[in-house]
């Protein structure tokens, strides 16, 4: 049974975390083929390629990216911890180191470009390892709002399941 004090939210609670998972699905197809998740994709893709005929990322290009996921990213992330921490279905100290991971893993993907670009390009399978953790945190941390919200069947009284006893006319 799901707790009384989100019954009456399931279905925005559910089409958050469909639409979350959608736009995180979409950004992962994204992600893979625009820049790849091989490090020297990342790599090529941030500094250019002359087999590619690409120019290196300007500082200018790299903000018109930036800008927005610095505003997306950490509501989404603070909307869905928020979540689970409301429904109660993580351990203090669990969720508060996976919730470490997590926005570490945020920082790091907005971050990375600007350091593989203007640092050091050897951060490159950082970009990765940070998308790819932001990526599976966030969609755990949205199947954890999708099972609290999903209704579990406990045995009531007169389910044949149940302690109770079977209905008049039940045969053994």
């Amino acid at each position: 049974m799901v707790d009384p004090r989100v019954a009456r939210f399931t279905l925005p609670l559910a089409a958050f975390s469909a639409m979350t998972l959608l736009v995180l699905a979409t950004g992962a197809v994204l992600f893979a083929r625009k820049i790849g998740l091989e490090p020297e994709r990342v790599r090529d893709f941030y500094l250019g390629s002359e087999a590619a005929f690409t120019q290196p990322r300007s500082l200018a290009g790299l903000l018109e990216v930036a800008v927005p996921h610095l505003l997306a990213i950490p509501v989404t992330v603070f909307v869905t911890l928020h979540l689970v921490a409301f429904l109660g279905v993580a351990r203090r100290r669990t969720f508060a180191v996976l919730a470490g991971i997590t926005w570490a893993c945020v920082a790091a993907a907005v971050g990375s470009g600007f350091a593989i670009r203007f640092a050091w390009p050897g951060l490159a399978p950082l970009k990765v390892l940070a998308f790819v953790g932001l990526e599976a945190t966030l969609v755990s941390w949205l199947l954890l709002v999708v099972a609290a919200i999903l209704p579990s069947h406990e045995p009531r009284e007169g389910d044949l399941t149940g302690s109770a006893p079977a209905p008049r006319g039940a045969s053994r």
